[in-house]
């Protein structure tokens, strides 16, 4: 029994020390979390006074005086203008309709005189599409021939300059590969699918000739430009990407 009454007594002091050394735990983390809690709320109260601009006022720290907080000057914030349709529109050309009123309408009602124009006046707008249409060019090279070496038995003749094509032998125009290069790059348009596009406009283009137009004016016209900026990117002191 003795010996039962002293582990008894051992154990309850050693219950007693954890519990001790766990409020003193307790008591250290109330305190750091207090002092956070304040660092946070003058923080806060920092940026609402950069965001807001709040004027003169006082805040008191707990572990310094009272002190005064410099005047922060308000600042005015420009609304920006609402944008209306003839904002949105401002790039695209415009092209004006007539609505004139028919020759039998142009008598006065009321006492039979011809009526003056007066003027006109905006009433609505629309926006127009004009699809893509593909025309055939023929270009016609223009040859001249002197008379008068003719007929001493000689033979002048002169022919017009005419443009160098894109690409030899071929119908593909400037503005047709572009189209072709605009649509798989930008739009990510499968050449078979461009090709049963041009095929509704009535134009055969199958989905290998359209591949070897970008291919072929990639590395003709485009990487020659290509190399020049890269050189320029290489002669610079500093490279961000």
């Amino acid at each position: 029994m003795p010996h039962d009454t002293e582990d008894m007594i051992q154990l309850l002091l050693s219950t007693n020390k954890e519990q001790e050394q766990t409020i003193v735990d307790l008591r250290a983390t109330i305190k750091e979390l207090r002092s956070t809690i304040a660092n946070l709320n003058e923080t806060i109260d920092e940026l609402k006074r950069k965001i807001f601009g709040t004027s003169s006022e006082k805040i008191r720290r707990p572990d310094q005086e009272e002190e005064t907080v410099t005047v922060v000057k308000e600042h005015t914030r420009t609304r920006r203008k609402k944008s209306v349709r003839a904002d949105l529109y401002e790039a695209l050309p415009i092209k004006e309709i007539s609505c004139d009123v028919p020759p039998e309408e142009r008598i006065c009602p009321d006492c039979g005189s011809p009526m003056e124009h007066l003027g006109y006046k905006f009433v609505r707008e629309e926006l127009r599409i004009t699809p893509a249409k593909v025309v055939r060019v023929h270009y016609m090279q223009e040859t001249l021939m002197c008379p008068v070496c003719r007929q001493e038995d000689e033979t002048m003749i002169v022919e017009a300059k005419t443009p160098t094509p894109l690409l030899a032998h071929s119908p593909a125009s400037p503005d047709m590969v572009a189209m072709v290069m605009y649509q798989k790059s930008f739009l990510h348009l499968p050449f078979y699918r461009q090709s049963k596009d041009w095929m509704e406009k009535g134009v055969p283009v199958p989905r290998e000739t359209a591949a070897h137009w970008y291919n072929y004016c990639s590395l003709e016209y485009l990487s020659p430009v290509y190399e020049v900026m890269h050189q320029e990117l290489l002669a610079r002191e500093i490279l961000h990407a």
